[in-house]
């Protein structure tokens, strides 16, 4: 009996040992190379230090090996690690910012001896990039809608307050509603990439003490925030105007006429009256003489020109009153001469008169 016991324990102590032997075979075959490089060195970006969190990887041409992903810091990139690759040794190892740009110089691969060399190696490399990358577009993302209760130093904030949300320092809305400690607010920040972020929220400026994670096209309600008490508000004077007198418009001066330039009439031409025409005296037949009475006959002749210059000296003796002087005025026995028919005229028709009378 004793014997098949020990032989049992023999055979339980070999199969732990055979167990171990092979335990720290595998694990013997599964410990990481260190044959390995880590890279390190400056960044320039279109000839300036390159901005802080850009991402940098390397991959070693004409293999698949690509290695993993760090981000800049202070113009510099640290401990890129790159291999082992036992099948890329001398071919050239090539970086990219972004997953866009190429760098500028490219490095020659080498697989560390880890027998002969310190591993992993160490190795500065300053990288140039002659572009700046664009900016990634970012995928959509489903709005979200987010709800509940408020309170600002154990009181119920005034509706009016204003609120916002905050994912990061890339997104912020302000606005919703706010009523009677009440809250709801849409978050629609359009990037995937802010799934699961935390979502910040302020009252007034004052920042609540919880936050919420994004959830893309989710609606979050009985959500509880609290504030500290909001800053009292300091009143604003209104100042009143002064009212500006408004100067009095000041009176134009009135326009002195200019004097009209006297206009002198025309002297209007004076007609002179025609002198007015002596009628012709209408002469009057001579009535027919009465056979019975004889015509009488003048006494005198007229005197001619010639008589009158030759017998100028002898006036007093020969020619009496009928005598005067040539262009001078006309003497009593001309007038007489002259009158002498109209007389007789008039004395015939006062004598026929008388005689039509008598008959009558």
């Amino acid at each position: 009996m004793k014997r098949k016991v020990v032989s049992i324990l023999l055979m339980a102590v070999m199969l732990v040992g055979v167990m171990a032997a092979g335990s720290t075979s595998t694990s013997a075959q599964n410990f990481p190379s260190l044959g390995f490089t880590l890279y390190q060195g400056s960044v320039t970006v279109a000839g300036q230090p390159a901005e802080d969190g850009l991402e940098i990887k390397a991959r070693v041409i004409g293999t698949s090996y690509e290695s993993r992903v760090i981000t800049t810091s202070g113009g510099r990139y640290n401990a890129l690690q790159v291999g082992p690759v036992p099948d890329g040794d001398g071919n050239d190892v090539q970086f990219t910012l972004e997953n866009q740009i190429v760098s500028s110089n490219m490095d020659t691969y080498f697989l560390p001896n880890c027998s002969v060399a310190a591993c992993p190696t160490s190795r500065v490399f300053d990288l140039n990039f002659t572009t700046t990358p664009l900016e990634p577009t970012p995928e959509p993302s489903a709005p979200s809608r987010y709800s509940g209760f408020v309170s600002a130093g154990g009181t119920t904030p005034p509706d009016f307050t204003s609120f916002s949300v905050r994912i990061g320092s890339s997104y912020e809305v302000i606005g919703g509603t706010l009523s009677d400690g009440v809250f709801s607010i849409i978050v629609d920040p359009q990037d995937i990439s802010l799934s699961g972020a935390p979502i910040e929220f302020f009252l007034a400026g004052v920042k609540s003490s919880q936050t919420v994670p994004y959830e893309p096209g989710g609606i979050i309600a009985n959500v509880i925030l609290t504030f500290d008490a909001l800053p009292t508000p300091t009143p604003v004077s209104t100042l009143v105007p002064t009212a500006t007198p408004v100067p009095e418009p000041t009176a134009k001066p009135l326009s002195t006429a200019m004097p009209q330039a006297t206009r002198t009439p025309t002297p209007v031409a004076t007609s002179t009256p025609a002198p007015t025409a002596t009628p012709t005296p209408t002469a009057i037949p001579a009535p027919t003489a009465n056979p019975a009475a004889p015509t009488p006959e003048p006494t005198s002749k007229p005197v001619l020109i010639e008589e009158v210059e030759g017998t100028r000296g002898d006036s007093d003796r020969g020619l009496g009153m009928c005598s005067a002087n040539p262009g001078g005025p006309a003497s009593a026995g001309q007038i007489g001469l002259l009158l002498a028919p109209v007389a007789l005229a008039l004395w015939v028709g006062v004598r026929r008169r008388s005689k039509a009378n008598l008959f009558d």
